[in-house]
C-alpha cells in the first residue's frame, strides 16, 4: 500500500504472463503490497470486442471467479493516457466505484495493477493528478 500525496492508498497487484494468445494474454500474481488481494489470482487482458458502450478502449480487464472464462466477470476497459503504457479504468463492487491504474512496464511480460478501494475521482482533474504521480 502505498500513499501517493493528495489522492487515498492504493494495493498493487504485480502479474506475470502465463498464456499468450493473439486475443487476450492471462496473467498470474506474484505480489500484492498490502497483503490484500483485491483482485484474483489469475486475470486476463482481452481484445475488446464490442460488446457493450464502451469507447476508447482496446482492451479489457477479466477476473478469473468462475472455471468457465466466459462466465468470469468482465470489469473494466483498459482507457489510455496519455502516458505510454499507463491505462485506467474502475471496479463496481458493493455499490462502490474504486480506480484501477495498470502499468505496462517495458517488460511486457508483467502487468501492475493499482487498486484504490473504494475510491473514484469525482472529476476529471483528480484523476488527471493520480495519473501525473505515475
Amino acid at each position: 500500500m502505498r500513499n501517493t500525496g493528495n489522492a487515498p492508498d492504493y494495493i498493487r497487484h504485480t502479474y506475470k504472463v502465463s498464456k499468450k494468445l493473439k486475443s487476450y494474454t492471462i496473467f498470474e500474481l506474484v505480489k500484492v503490497e498490502g497483503n490484500t488481494n483485491l483482485l484474483t489470482d489469475v486475470i486476463r487482458i482481452e481484445k475488446f470486442r464490442g460488446k457493450s458502450n464502451a469507447a476508447n478502449i482496446e482492451h479489457y480487464l477479466r477476473l478469473r471467479n468462475k472455471t468457465n472464462w466466459n462466465k468470469c466477470e468482465m470489469v473494466t476497459g483498459l482507457r489510455p493516457t496519455k502516458i505510454r503504457n499507463l491505462y485506467y479504468g474502475d471496479r463496481r463492487r458493493q455499490n462502490k466505484k474504486s480506480l484501477l491504474i495498470f502499468i505496462v512496464p517495458n517488460n511486457p511480460e508483467t502487468l501492475i495493477i493499482d487498486v484504490y478501494r473504494g475510491f473514484y475521482p469525482n472529476h476529471n482533474g483528480i484523476l488527471q493528478n493520480i495519473i501525473k504521480t505515475y
